[in-house]
């Protein structure tokens, strides 16, 4: 059985393409604008970290505060059989994380709800009154999260073999580099299941795949 299960957040554990396009909607960040950002990453003219400040810039004249970031992910929340499934897991021993290349606000709720081990996911920063101050603390790579899963590994002195890894995208297939379970979960690109060694269309054939290898 494996010891834990790393799951990631956007369209896997909610059902929510990115935590940033909510953001950019909310606040009314101009398509063209978001799309140039994007391409720029994308095209390596600049890295993710300055993708996120960039991104955190088109909000900045609303001049949210973290309150405001809070409203916006309010109507996010996992359903019950994704409740049900984690709560299964948790039964059995085997330790639950949660590492998104998204917002920790979203993620950190989501944890909360499920009574996940640990969420690792990207900080926006704030002044000492809680506003948002146009800077961000990179804490997840997206092409990059097999760092935070052997730093996981590494916390948890358990080794990559016992550790699923758990997502949706081409985005999250650098998570199954060294682990001993990959999976893809409603997966949005044919790479992942290719990459995966199992593919479920609902987490609950998640759990109990997890808790049966």
């Amino acid at each position: 059985m494996f010891k834990i299960a790393i799951f990631d957040l956007d369209g896997t554990l909610i059902e929510s393409i990115s935590s940033w396009r909510t953001l950019h909607r909310f606040f009314g960040a101009p398509d063209e604008n978001v799309e140039r950002n994007t391409k720029a990453f994308f095209s390596q003219e600049i890295d993710y970290l300055k993708w996120m400040e960039e991104d955190i810039a088109l909000w900045l004249h609303k001049r949210p505060r973290l309150s405001d970031v809070e409203e916006a992910f309010a109507p996010y929340s996992a359903t019950e059989e994704t409740r049900e499934a984690i709560k299964l897991l948790r039964s059995k021993g085997i330790k639950v994380y949660i590492v998104s290349s998204g917002i920790d606000v979203l993620a950190e709720k989501i944890g909360r709800e499920l009574g996940v081990d640990g969420v690792f996911a990207n900080r926006l920063d704030t002044d000492e009154d809680g506003y948002l101050n146009g800077s961000g603390t990179l804490v997840v790579e997206p092409m990059n999260k097999h760092e935070v899963v052997r730093l996981i590994a590494e916390r948890e002195g358990v080794p990559l073999g016992l550790i699923a890894c758990v997502g949706d995208t081409k985005y999250d297939i650098s998570m199954f580099d060294g682990v001993g379970g990959k999976i893809a979960l409603n997966a949005k690109h044919s790479e992942l299941c290719e990459s995966a060694d199992v593919c479920f269309d609902n987490i609950t054939d998640v759990a109990n795949y997890i808790i049966r290898s």
